[in-house]
């Protein structure tokens, strides 16, 4: 798409060289250089004329003998315009024999990191995720409305002014409300930082927690960007065993008498990816474990409110729970998410955040403290509930059709995804690419395991995203695809 804006063109003139010859060479310049892109969009030769303090006549002759050359392009209406390719044999300006400069070898932090796209690329007809809710149910209309409202009232300096270092003083109010009526926890909102998606949670809490060589374990098979966030902060990873049953507390325990644990992370309501939950006498051990050996427990509860059945209240909310730093979400579907804890670690974590993140987004949590005072983020939750539900419903009784013999699945209690493990041995990559034949995306299983790991793997399956006649699809396809194997 081409755009309708001027680059901006200025430069110094000196005696040596006549006026349009400077002109010309800087354009060719700035062309090569990559500033000015195809496409990019020219003063005209009067405005340029004036901008430079030259005689219109001089920027006509350069456009002039410019497009002549090939550097660029005039149509009617449309403007002078950089070409969409170089002339050929051009790799420079003219006279410009110098090399450019190299960049300057200063040091600096060398960071690469491999995760899975969000959104894949290529054709596919279904589309397997990870577990997203499905963004066609997002109650767009509501926010707008709010957000427009709240925009478009006389006096905004209201909104600003309610907003702290921890968020929007409305939002937390109505965080808090939700977490000691609905989660069982008991806090106030000085317990209580809002962030930008989970993400940031995750970053924000490592960065405050862990120091250089601290130890936490994690999940495994588990979260490779909680992983990441970490090991960002220098803290030396170890692989706890989760299984149908949650994580391994032998294991654990363990691993708290060989060596000095700073933290646990872990997802205890709908494991990542394996989609357990955690028993509640399992819980009050890993509380118990907690004490015993002094470490921290970091609860992931990505999405709470999708839980089907049973009620569990999450870690942070059972007694005994001190050592319990909680991060969740608001809505699995909006990029407003939260941490809780002890009221001194969350002034630090505060700090932190204004750092990285001290505007925030105050009309949009005041848009969702007052949807939430009117019920209608709870009604959402409550409506798509029951659409994910019938989706389970299809997926689990697909499963047991077209998959028996071929792979062992447990029906989730909760969450948006299912956790498929496959009799026979497969490679990752050759699955991946006959499903991309297929037109079938599939989040590569190995993302969900440790560098060095190599042997069986799950797949993540998330259906909630998907209508019926692609989950109907999808895992036919799949199926076929499996016994081709």
């Amino acid at each position: 798409m081409k755009s309708y804006r001027h680059v901006q063109i200025q430069l110094s003139f000196n005696k040596n060289e006549p006026i349009y010859q400077q002109i010309k060479a800087y354009i060719i310049n700035e062309i090569v250089r990559g500033r000015l892109l195809p496409g990019a969009l020219l003063p005209g030769s009067r405005v340029l004329a004036q901008q430079l303090k030259v005689n219109r006549n001089t920027v006509m002759l350069v456009y002039d003998q410019l497009i002549a050359a090939g550097w660029l392009t005039s149509h009617y209406k449309s403007g002078t315009r950089v070409s969409d390719s170089m002339p050929s044999g051009h790799t420079g300006p003219p006279g410009q024999e110098t090399p450019p400069k190299q960049p300057l070898q200063i040091p600096f932090r060398h960071v690469n990191i491999s995760l899975p796209p969000s959104n894949p690329s290529g054709n596919y007809d279904i589309i397997f995720d990870d577990g997203l809710p499905d963004l066609k149910l997002i109650p767009v209309a509501e926010i707008t409305r709010e957000c427009r409202r709240l925009v478009q009232q006389d006096d905004q300096r209201t909104i600003y002014n309610n907003n702290s270092e921890r968020g929007n003083e409305y939002l937390l109010q109505e965080i808090n409300t939700m977490l000691n009526n609905d989660r069982g926890l008991a806090v106030t909102t000085e317990n209580i930082c809002i962030t930008q998606g989970g993400q940031m949670a995750l970053y924000l809490t490592a960065q405050t927690l862990l120091s250089p060589g601290d130890h936490v374990a994690v999940e495994h098979p588990g979260y490779q960007p909680a992983w990441q966030a970490f090991a960002m902060a220098g803290a030396q990873l170890h692989y706890v065993h989760s299984d149908e049953q949650g994580i391994n507390l032998d294991e654990l325990e363990l691993r708290c008498q060989q060596t000095p644990l700073k933290a646990l992370y872990i997802t205890p309501h709908h494991q990542y990816p394996t989609t357990t939950t955690l028993s509640v006498e399992k819980r009050q051990q890993l509380l118990a474990l907690s004490e015993q050996y002094n470490f921290m427990i970091i609860e992931d509860d990505y999405d709470h409110e999708y839980h089907f059945h049973t009620h569990y209240i999450p870690l942070a909310g059972m007694p005994h729970a001190n050592n319990v730093i909680y991060i969740g979400s608001v809505m699995h579907t909006l990029p407003i998410s939260f941490v809780c804890g002890p009221a001194d670690f969350i002034r630090s974590l505060a700090a932190y955040r204004s750092i990285v993140n001290r505007e925030g987004d105050p009309i949009l949590q005041q848009a969702i403290a007052n949807l939430m005072v009117a019920g209608d983020i709870r009604k959402h939750i409550h409506n798509t509930r029951y659409v994910y539900m019938k989706r389970l419903d299809l997926t689990h009784n697909i499963i047991h059709s077209v998959f028996a013999g071929q792979a062992h699945y447990t029906r989730p209690q909760g969450g948006l995804a299912i956790w498929l493990q496959l009799y026979k041995q497969v490679e990752s990559e050759q699955l991946l690419q006959k499903m991309q034949s297929a037109g079938v995306n599939l989040v590569n299983p190995l993302s969900y395991y440790n560098p060095k790991y190599s042997h069986a793997t799950g797949l993540r399956l998330g259906y909630a995203s998907m209508n019926e006649t692609g989950i109907i699809k999808g895992l036919g396809k799949l199926a076929k695809v499996i016994q081709q194997l």
